[in-house]
């Protein structure tokens, strides 16, 4: 998770500056009605949400999805091992 950035006491997080695992997931969750435009004195950033709706996603949905396929990747992986040869395990 990507720390807030604050202006005018507003916190958000801009999209287009996650990682890019988080970038491709949170535009398909993502309602454009929480994307926010911020006017700062020199840009304007219209691919901004509120940091609490993204700390929502990160912790609810984007970090469930991770762990599911984890866990998927280490189950197949465990399944292609090789069992100890000949060791007995009481």
């Amino acid at each position: 998770m990507i720390e807030a950035k604050i202006y005018r006491g507003i916190e958000y997080v801009r999209i287009s500056e996650l990682p890019e695992d988080q970038k491709t997931s949170i535009k398909n969750w993502v309602n454009m009605d929480v994307v926010i435009k911020i006017q700062t004195e020199t840009v304007l950033m219209s691919d901004c949400i509120l940091f609490k709706d993204y700390e929502f996603w990160f912790k609810k949905i984007h970090t469930s999805a991770v762990t599911t396929e984890e866990v998927s990747m280490i189950k197949s992986e465990f399944k292609t091992k090789k069992p100890f040869g000949g060791l007995a395990f009481d």
